[in-house]
């Protein structure tokens, strides 16, 4: 059986400095303004696109979407998200920030400096570019090898 080095696979390293990213960024949202990571993808999310529906939103930040309930739930019980019926279709339910999610909006901000700072002391600006170089080319990779195989397997499907 071949021997693999997993904790010095690329995958698990660019893995593990992920989650401990998100797990750092988690605590300081919670600590510096009371909302979870959840919340904050959800509030960056509605920036990038307003008035999404609850599928989309969940595609939009990588979760499934009945996992997204709670998070809109709490966040429209705490006033951060409005739910409104869709103009064309009133049974589908768009997601909208809030003025009070705005408000949050600089401080998500300062959260997210904050752990950059962290994360990278030590490191020069050389070499954060050059690491932010290396994950987006293997983002790219990736990205290619899923949508060739994707349409490989649906060429099979079609044969």
């Amino acid at each position: 059986m071949k021997k693999f080095d997993y904790e010095n696979s690329i995958g698990f390293v660019i893995y593990s400095a992920s989650k401990m990213m998100q797990k750092a960024f988690d605590l300081e949202l919670r600590d510096k303004i009371g909302i979870n990571l959840a919340q904050s993808k959800v509030i960056f999310a509605l920036y990038m696109q307003s008035g999404p529906t609850q599928r989309e939103l969940a595609d939009k930040i990588g979760v499934e979407s009945p996992t997204l309930v709670p998070v809109i739930d709490k966040m429209e019980k705490d006033g951060y998200v409005k739910r409104k019926s869709d103009v064309h279709d009133r049974r589908i339910k768009r997601i909208y920030a809030t003025s009070k999610a705005d408000l949050l909006w600089d401080s998500m901000m300062e959260c997210a400096a904050q752990i950059r700072k962290v994360s990278t002391k030590d490191l020069s600006e050389q070499e954060i570019k050059s690491a932010l170089g290396v994950v987006k080319k293997i983002s790219e990779n990736l990205t290619g090898y899923l949508g060739d195989s994707q349409m490989t397997n649906l060429k099979k499907i079609k044969n």
